[in-house]
C-alpha cells in the first residue's frame, strides 16, 4: 500500500477519483477538506471508497471567506470523522487574515482535544505560532503538512509527538530534503497534496513512489524499508486518533 496522508480528493473529478478509490488502487489516503462544501464532499467520497480516511476542516486560506454558521457546521461534522484537516495558520501567503485564522484554529483545537480527533495542520510561515497553540491542547495525533520550518521548530514538533509530512516537492526544494535528513524515519509520513502544481511540478499520489525513493537515498535506507516504515507510521498516526481496527487491518 502507498500512503498518502494529505490529499484533496474533493478537488478531483469523478473520473480522476476512480484511480484512487478502493483498496485495489494500491493507496490508503487521508483526504483533507477546505471548507463546509468540500468537507461534505470528502465525507461522501469516503462512503464510496473504503481506502479513504476523511478529514473535515477550514483551510487557513479560507478564514476570511467563511461565516460562523459554516465553521459551526464543519465542527458539528466531528462526530463523523477522526481527523480535522486542512486546518492551521499561514503568515506566508495570507498574513492579513491571521487573526481570523487564529480564532478558527483555536475552535478546531478545542474540539479536537474534547473528542480526541487527530489533525493535519498547515503552518506556512507560521509554524512558531502554530506550535505555541498546540502546546495549549492535548492532541494525540498530529501531522505537520509540508513542514518547512526551522530546525528548532522541527524539534518542537517532534517533541510534541507530531509526524512530518513529506511530498514530491522534495525533488526541487532543498529545505524539504534537509528536513528529511533531520527527521527520524519513524516520524515521517508521505503525502501528495494533490492536486497541486508546485513550480511546475505536478503533485499527485503517483509521485509518492518517487518521494519514497528520494527519502531512501537521503536516509541511506533501502526503499522497501522506507515504505514499510511509512506504513507503520501511518498505522500509529491513525490509531492514535481512534480509527477502527477493521481499517487498520488493511495495513497489516
Amino acid at each position: 500500500m502507498i500512503i498518502d496522508s494529505h490529499v484533496h480528493l474533493h478537488e478531483l473529478s469523478n473520473t480522476s477519483l476512480k484511480n484512487y478509490c478502493g483498496l485495489d488502487s494500491g493507496y490508503i489516503l487521508l483526504a483533507v477538506s477546505d471548507d463546509l462544501k468540500s468537507s461534505k464532499r470528502t465525507l461522501q467520497i469516503s462512503l464510496k471508497c473504503n481506502n479513504v480516511v476523511p478529514a473535515v476542516g477550514i483551510h487557513p486560506w479560507n478564514a476570511h471567506k467563511v461565516i460562523e454558521y459554516e465553521i459551526d457546521q464543519v465542527l458539528r461534522l466531528s462526530y463523523r470523522v477522526k481527523f480535522f484537516g486542512e486546518i492551521g495558520l499561514d503568515l506566508k501567503f495570507m498574513a492579513k487574515t491571521f487573526q481570523d485564522q487564529l480564532r478558527i484554529f483555536r475552535k478546531f483545537l478545542a474540539e479536537a482535544e474534547r473528542r480526541a480527533i487527530g489533525l493535519s495542520v498547515h503552518g506556512a510561515g507560521a509554524w512558531k505560532y502554530l506550535i505555541n497553540e498546540l502546546r495549549s491542547y492535548r492532541i494525540k495525533a498530529v501531522a505537520a503538512h509540508w513542514f518547512t520550518g526551522t530546525h528548532k521548530e522541527l524539534k518542537e514538533l517532534l517533541d510534541y509527538g507530531s509526524f512530518i509530512g513529506v511530498n514530491s516537492a522534495i525533488k526541487i526544494q532543498k529545505k524539504s530534503r534537509n528536513i528529511v535528513k533531520e527527521t527520524p524515519l519513524e516520524s515521517i509520513l508521505t503525502e501528495s497534496d494533490a492536486p497541486y502544481n508546485y513550480r511546475g511540478l505536478v503533485l499527485e499520489p503517483e509521485t509518492i513512489q518517487e518521494t519514497i525513493k528520494i527519502i531512501s537515498e537521503l536516509k541511506r535506507v533501502n526503499a522497501s524499508k522506507v515504505q514499510e516504515a511509512i506504513v507503520r507510521n501511518f498505522q500509529n498516526f491513525i490509531k492514535r486518533a481512534g480509527v477502527s481496527n477493521s481499517f487498520l487491518d488493511f495495513l497489516k
